[in-house]
């Protein structure tokens, strides 16, 4: 029997079994597929859309007031992701402008997560901890979370949505109307549940889980809609409550499977 001494000398081994499979046994129309000793490369990617349009940053559209706005920022967190006692992974960070539709990849088999709960937002139990204690590779780190922490609070930012705004109908278009949604605290943390899921197979062993996230909707949710005119700035300080939990009701409300 012989003992490995290390991974890179089995991954060596089995490309090399492979290659030998494929040159003494194959016919012109067989594939032979390797899978990685790590398992699938499991990703959950977001594409914001305004109504039926793809959404880009700093681009123009209406708000069903009529109002014109430019978003300028979309962050936010998913924490706990799993189905059940499976674990996809512990935390991810959307971040439009800095890592396009990207929400999270980590390895596992799509066939443990046909269904998935997260949380929108960062759980209480962690919240307040010392973001510089959690590991390099999590995205609850301060090298990694960035303006995601509030230092004087202490705790995450769970959304964050910037614009700029004309609401005024005269013709003119000038974005000076400035719209700053930072959106945390324990009270407001959202609970997602998705199931039936159907992931895309891209090949290569990677399977991709699709989430549209619609800032229309967002704005102009089913029960309760947020006018940028009057309501336009939450920090989730004393007096805002109304306006916080509203954000991320309609926000939870918007991000939705493809």
């Amino acid at each position: 029997m012989i003992k490995f001494e290390n991974m890179k000398i089995a991954n060596t081994i089995l490309i090399a079994g492979c290659l030998a499979l494929v040159l003494t046994s194959c016919k012109d129309d067989e594939i032979i597929t390797c899978v990685p000793m790590d398992g699938s490369t499991l990703k959950l990617t977001v594409q914001p859309t305004f109504g039926a349009q793809d959404l880009h940053l700093d681009s123009i559209y209406t708000t069903a007031e009529g109002y014109k706005v430019q978003f300028t920022e979309i962050k936010f967190y998913i924490q706990d992701v799993k189905n059940g006692s499976s674990t996809i992974i512990s935390d991810g960070l959307f971040d439009f402008r800095s890592r396009g539709t990207l929400l999270l990849e980590a390895s596992g088999d799509p066939l443990d997560f046909i269904e998935l709960q997260a949380n929108l937002g960062v759980d209480s139990s962690i919240n307040h901890d010392n973001p510089s204690e959690f590991p390099n590779s999590s995205w609850l780190n301060i090298s990694n979370s960035n303006d995601m922490h509030w230092g004087w609070n202490p705790g995450y930012i769970f959304v964050k949505i910037e614009a700029k705004a004309d609401t005024i109908a005269d013709g003119n278009d000038i974005f000076d109307h400035n719209v700053v949604f930072h959106v945390g605290l324990d009270a407001n943390m959202q609970t997602l549940d998705y199931a039936n899921l159907n992931w895309l197979a891209l090949g290569n062993d990677v399977h991709e889980l699709q989430f549209g996230l619609d800032l229309a909707t967002f704005l102009q949710g089913s029960t309760q809609s947020i006018d940028l005119q009057t309501e336009y700035s939450s920090h989730s300080a004393p007096g805002q409550e109304a306006l916080t939990l509203k954000v991320m009701e309609n926000f939870k409300e918007a991000l939705t499977l493809l």
